[in-house]
């Protein structure tokens, strides 16, 4: 902030004066200087110091007030910039996605058709994990476990749950108790012990654990029942 001159001349008036928490009314100012200024108000004379007026008050009464400096600027966004702006920067940005766009048409449709496929055989074989592990608890998963998101009905039935619960499923504050409950009967029911669904719940380990309750040894397996869907 800078100052106008230390002393300045001159009565003002100001109706209402609020310095930090307090509020002055009727305020005469009397004398100011280059730290405070003396204000007579209706309950007697204050001095008040420069730092707690606002910057609208002090211009009002003839201070010269600097603007706030800039915020520095962190020095990663500096250097971000910095290389951004550089033209050696924009022209291997221009090289790197010209050359994947190069190398996509190189792949050609046999590429997609590739993923297409390996996706598809992906799918079938987590479908046919879900059939084994419905199977190896007695129930027959009858077609619906082929079907995306259907699936869910004869994997519940699986776990002895009842097919309400794939509502609780599609519920984001009901998923989490959904999905523990589903992994832990769902370990009981092959046979194995209940904490072996904290690894269902675990990424990396819970594809492994699929996999073991899909073809491992369990339990004696029951008489399949025909497929059905409960909702009791």
């Amino acid at each position: 902030m800078i100052l106008a001159p230390s002393v300045m001349a001159g009565d003002e008036t100001i109706p209402l004066l609020e310095a930090g928490t307090e509020t002055y009314s009727n305020v005469t100012v009397t004398s100011k200087t280059s730290r405070y200024i003396i204000v007579s108000h209706a309950h007697g004379m204050s001095s008040i110091k420069l730092k707690d007026l606002s910057d609208d008050v002090l211009r009002q009464l003839g201070y010269s007030v600097e603007p706030p400096p800039p915020p520095k600027a962190k020095p990663g966004a500096v250097l971000f910039a910095t290389v951004a702006s550089d033209p050696r920067f924009k022209g291997i940005q221009e090289k790197v996605a010209q050359e994947a766009q190069d190398r996509l048409r190189e792949l050609g449709p046999q590429f997609l058709i590739g993923i297409l496929a390996g996706l598809g055989v992906l799918y079938l074989f987590v479908c046919y994990c879900c059939m084994s592990i419905c199977k190896r608890v007695g129930q027959e998963p009858g077609v619906l476990v082929w079907l995306p998101i259907l699936k869910v009905f004869p994997m519940l039935r699986a776990a002895g749950m009842s097919g309400w619960w794939f509502i609780a499923l599609l519920l984001p504050v009901l998923f989490p108790v959904a999905a523990i409950l589903w992994c832990v009967k769902i370990c009981q029911a092959r046979g194995k012990s209940g904490w072996l669904g904290l690894l269902l719940l675990l990424p990396l380990t819970n594809i492994f654990t699929f996999l073991y309750l899909a073809f491992a040894d369990g339990a004696s397996e029951k008489e399949a029942t025909p497929a059905r869907i409960t909702f009791d």
